[in-house]
């Protein structure tokens, strides 16, 4: 059992039970609002009119809540009440202090509802509202003799769709809740290939820019400082002046990045074992892991043994500099004192490079942004920002993909690159 969303009067604060009726009820007004889409108050749907009137009358405390919310003193039949509710239950229970500061449902409390259930019971609606303020001391103070004298009458004559039952529709909530949920999956896929789209248009043109712009400085600073450098005697203004040119190279490596990801050649695509190139992009690593005291090590389960000796198409050059900047990445997240594992595993439709590194980890945040240009989660200054998310375009551009998972003992990125129907 749960609460309705509170009553108001003043600072005072009122909660009603939320049964399972009301909740049924509820879920058809939201479910055909939603429906209606910006249409204001559209007519009510028959099958909903009565499910709610039913609810309403069957149910002491949704009769009084929906009462209670209705804002104009006065007599007012059950029908209109019904079409008021159903054009303001959204509003009312997305608000933001609908279920603030709610009380904790107590044993005691629920005696009390089921007794006021039960006394409900023996008198007639056309009597609930006279009662209707022991519901309300139930959670909340007393209620005044003021507001009392405000609250709606109701006029209900009988008892509308008396004979109908609501069982028989039972299912349509559940269908209808699907298709809601399911259409918004739907509106989020479309929301989000669109932004993707509309991330890359911008990069694209952010990258001709820069390559425009800075490209041509870059190159008259390198320029001017070999000049320099070819000239000097001094040790250290030519070591100076070669970090110039080391920068200067290294901006323009991030320039070409990023050119690369907004508008990446076609691949070049060849037979080729992407073992082999692991294996050799892992060597390439090994002076630099044996100074930070880093362990690479190429891993074959038992069961794909054929893995490192698969056969794929694919542009060999940009496997590689995918291999290189996932283990890239591992080297950096470790720092010093570490291991990195790579494994290598085929399925009927590709094969599976895993690289898991004993570093610290990635938080929630930097796992959702990770292939995001320039985005780090680590410290300024370290790496280019363009790592992860260049593997992950060199996959797509082979119709793969690049996952990362793990926790805060470790990381795994994983690139899954497709068979060959020729292969």
């Amino acid at each position: 059992m749960g609460l309705l969303p509170c009553l108001r009067r003043g600072s005072d604060r009122w909660w009603l039970p939320q049964t399972e009726r009301s909740t049924d009820a509820i879920g058809h007004l939201l479910l055909m609002d939603r429906r209606n889409g910006n249409v204001s108050n559209p007519p009510l749907d028959r099958a909903v009119e009565e499910r709610v009137c039913q609810a309403l009358l069957n149910d002491p405390a949704y009769f009084i809540f929906v009462a209670l919310s209705y804002p104009i003193p006065g007599p007012i039949e059950l029908n209109q009440l019904v079409t008021w509710h159903a054009h303001n239950i959204t509003g009312q229970i997305a608000t933001g202090d609908a279920f603030l500061g709610a009380p904790t449902i107590t044993p005691t409390m629920e005696k009390r509802w089921r007794k006021l259930t039960d006394h409900f019971r023996t008198i007639p609606n056309s009597r609930w509202m006279e009662d209707a303020a022991l519901w309300l001391e139930v959670t909340g103070p007393k209620v005044s003799n003021t507001w009392q004298e405000q609250w709606p009458l109701l006029r209900i004559t009988s008892e509308p769709f008396a004979n109908k039952s609501a069982e028989s529709t039972n299912h349509s909530l559940l269908q209808e809740l699907a298709r809601s949920v399911q259409h918004q999956k739907s509106l989020e896929s479309a929301f989000d290939a669109k932004l993707h789209h509309e991330k890359l248009a911008a990069i694209k043109q952010l990258a001709y820019g820069l390559s425009h712009e800075i490209n041509n400085p870059l190159a008259n600073i390198s320029t001017r400082a070999e000049q320099l450098q070819r000239g000097e005697t001094d040790s250290n203004r030519t070591a100076t002046l070669q970090r110039i040119i080391d920068q200067v190279y290294r901006a323009h490596e991030m320039i070409a990045d990023l050119m690369f990801y907004a508008n990446p050649p076609k691949p070049e695509q060849q037979r080729c074992l992407p073992g082999e190139l692991l294996t050799e992009v892992s060597d390439s690593f090994e002076e630099e892991s044996a100074r930070q005291a880093i362990q690479i090590q190429i891993s074959v389960e038992s069961s794909t043994e054929d893995a490192l000796t698969l056969e794929i198409a694919a542009d060999a050059t940009m496997v590689k500099e995918a291999f290189r900047a996932l283990i890239r990445n591992a080297i950096d997240a470790i720092g010093c004192q570490g291991s990195i594992v790579l494994t290598m595993q085929n399925d009927p439709e590709g094969v599976s490079i895993s690289i898991a590194d004993s570093g610290p980890g990635l938080s929630d945040h930097a796992q959702k942004h990770a292939f995001d240009p320039y985005f780090s989660g680590r410290e300024a200054g370290r790496g280019l920002g363009l790592g992860l998310c260049r593997a992950y375009r060199i996959a797509r551009l082979h119709g793969g993909d690049v996952s990362l998972s793990g926790g805060p003992s470790g990381c795994i990125a994983t690139l899954w690159l497709p068979l060959s129907q020729n292969c």
